[in-house]
C-alpha cells in the first residue's frame, strides 16, 4: 500500500474515533444532566479532548446532537434488522427477534433510554430530530406490519386489522421503554419483553404463548 494512502486511511480512522468519542460523551452528558446541562465544554471534557477540537468534527452543537441521535437510531436499526434476518423464514420467529432486539441490554440501557426520551421531548421544536428518527423507524413499522399480516394469513385469524396490531406492538415497546426508564425498581427488560409476548399471544394465540409470570405483590404492581 502506498505510504500516502496508508496515511490517509490512518487520518480517516482517527477522525472517526474522535467523532465517536464526542458522540459517546454527548450520550453520557444528556443522560446525566439533560439538554439544558449539556455544554460543549462538558462533552469535550467527557471525551478527554481539548475544548476546541469539537469544531474540527462537527459544524455546530446542533449537528453534534443530530449525529448523536443518528448514531442511536442506526444502532437500534442494525440491532433489530440484523436479528430479524438471522431468525429464519418464519414470520413469528422474525417478529420475536425484533422484540428481543428492542430489549437487548445494548439498546434498552438506562443511559440510552434517557437520551432517547430527551430527544423525543425536543422533537416538537426541532423537526430535524423527528426526521432523523423517522427515517429508520418507518422501515421498522413496515416490517412489523408485514410480519403481522403474514402471521394473520398463516394462522387464518378472524381479525383483519393488522395495522392496529402492528401499531399496538410499536406503542407497547415505546411505553415499556418509558417504564424501564421511570420505574427501574419493578420494571426490567425481561418483564418488558414478556409483556409484549403476552400482547402477541392475545393477538396470535396459535403462534405465541404468554410467558409464565411469578405472582406480583401489590407493592410491586404500584411501583412504590
Amino acid at each position: 500500500m502506498p505510504q500516502s494512502k496508508k496515511a490517509a486511511e490512518g487520518r480517516a480512522a482517527n477522525r472517526e474515533k474522535r467523532r465517536q468519542q464526542l458522540i459517546d460523551a454527548t450520550i453520557d452528558s444528556i443522560s446525566r444532566v439533560g439538554f439544558s446541562g449539556t455544554t460543549l465544554e462538558r462533552v469535550t471534557k467527557g471525551a478527554k479532548l481539548s475544548h476546541g477540537v469539537v469544531n474540527f468534527y462537527f459544524d455546530s452543537k446542533e449537528e453534534l446532537y443530530v449525529q448523536t441521535l443518528g448514531y442511536l437510531a442506526r444502532e437500534h436499526y442494525e440491532g433489530w434488522y440484523g436479528s430479524m434476518l438471522q431468525a429464519g423464514p418464519k414470520p413469528a420467529d422474525q417478529l420475536l427477534a425484533i422484540i428481543a432486539a428492542d430489549f437487548d441490554r445494548t439498546i434498552a440501557s438506562p443511559k440510552k433510554l434517557a437520551v432517547w426520551y430527551a430527544f423525543w421531548g425536543q422533537a416538537k421544536y426541532r423537526p430535524n430530530y423527528l426526521k432523523t428518527h423517522s427515517s429508520f423507524d418507518e422501515e421498522r413499522y413496515a416490517e412489523i406490519l408485514r410480519l403481522c399480516a403474514e402471521i394473520t394469513a398463516e394462522g387464518d385469524y378472524p381479525h383483519g386489522d393488522v395495522e392496529s396490531i402492528a401499531r399496538g406492538v410499536e406503542a407497547l415497546v415505546d411505553g415499556l421503554w418509558l417504564s424501564l426508564l421511570l420505574y427501574p425498581k419493578w420494571s426490567d427488560r425481561d418483564r418488558a419483553r414478556g409483556d409484549v409476548l403476552t400482547f402477541l399471544a392475545l393477538a396470535f394465540p396459535k403462534h405465541f404463548e404468554a410467558p409464565a409470570r411469578p405472582q406480583q405483590t401489590l407493592e410491586e404492581t404500584s411501583g412504590s
